[in-house]
């Protein structure tokens, strides 16, 4: 009788032992559940399928689309490194006023790097930092073009014939390095036509029927490319101290679309149409220091012509200094 008592006591004790590992184990999964495969996350490491050009996931080689580029481009030219730090101005000031992933836009940038006076590596560091895709070109050669000949400030600027063979875009907005942003430049994504850039200013023509290569926007096509490369040659297209403005205006006349004065706000109009530029001011969107290129630690103050357009880009200048942690290395432009 005792032994039997013994028994089922022992069998009581072992079926409560046995219930409570079991509520344990329970509990355990409650509270920390089992690890469970993460749901899909983009990678560093890929692999290469050869038989497609796609990407696979390595983990589980789900099939991946390609990454598809932006469909727009905005676009500059470095073809010395003393531009550099302009380009720099302007990547800061479009970003600072223009969403580019949602206009669906990259930053892509023109650079010459042999030759005399030629952009650096540390140039290029520094404008892939401020958000510039840095673009390489060997300088384009015209049959019977002299390229000696052409104003030494304005001799590499052909190059941006180039852009014309980027046809993984579907438009490209081009602006000269010597520019500042101050607005939304979404419109001139929308633009009809093969080309279209705003009238060009001199200190006695408020309104030229040519227009100003410094901000133009146009579809980008290799036949196009190709064709404007063999015209450069053409002496009634090109002639020999010119660079690529005439160029442009010769080869697009009568087929570009006029772009409004905001677009392409030229420093000019400050000193010489001093009324047509107080009043546009605040809808300015692209100013361009076209005569007046601001300098390092040389401001323009009260004395000169354009002192204000000056300490405004002087300010900006700070500003991006700042951002990127220049302040010792860049000096204030203005």
């Amino acid at each position: 009788m005792a032994i039997a008592a013994r028994l089922q006591n022992n069998r009581l004790l072992l079926s409560g032992l046995a219930i409570f590992a079991i509520s344990i184990y329970i509990l355990s999964l409650l509270v920390y559940p089992s690890p469970k495969k993460p749901a899909w996350q983009p990678k560093y490491m890929r692999e290469w399928n050869p038989d497609s050009n796609i990407t696979l996931e390595v983990d589980d080689f789900s099939r991946l689309p390609a990454r598809r580029s932006p469909r727009y481009a905005i676009s500059s030219s470095v073809m010395t490194a003393r531009f550099s730090q302009y380009a720099m101005m302007l990547a800061y000031t479009l970003q600072k006023h223009n969403d580019l992933a949602a206009l669906d836009a990259e930053l892509i940038l023109l650079v010459r790097t042999e030759g005399k006076d030629a952009v650096t590596r540390q140039n290029i560091t520094r404008l892939e930092n401020v958000g510039w895709k840095i673009l390489v070109e060997r300088d384009l050669d015209f049959e019977n073009v002299d390229k000696s000949q052409i104003r030494p400030y304005h001799r590499y600027n052909l190059n941006k014939l180039y852009l014309w063979s980027y046809t993984q875009y579907e438009r490209i907005v081009f602006i000269d390095a010597d520019t500042l942003c101050k607005n939304s430049i979404a419109e001139l994504f929308q633009q009809p036509g093969e080309i279209a850039g705003a009238p060009d200013v001199w200190w006695d023509i408020l309104t030229d029927t040519r227009f100003n290569s410094g901000v133009i926007t146009f579809r980008p096509s290799i036949e196009e490319f190709h064709a404007m490369v063999k015209s450069v040659s053409d002496p009634r297209m090109h002639k020999p101290n010119d660079a690529d403005q005439a160029f442009l205006n010769a080869y697009f006349k009568f087929r570009f679309h006029a772009l409004p004065y905001k677009y392409n706000y030229n420093i000019i109009m400050y000193q010489h149409h001093r009324n047509t530029w107080d009043r546009f001011w605040n809808e300015a969107v692209i100013v361009h220091f076209t005569t007046k290129k601001p300098m390092p630690n040389k401001f323009c103050r009260h004395g000169c012509n354009e002192w204000e357009p000056s300490e405004w880009y002087s300010m900006l200048c700070r500003e991006m200094l700042a951002f990127y942690g220049y302040e010792n290395e860049l000096p204030v432009l203005g």
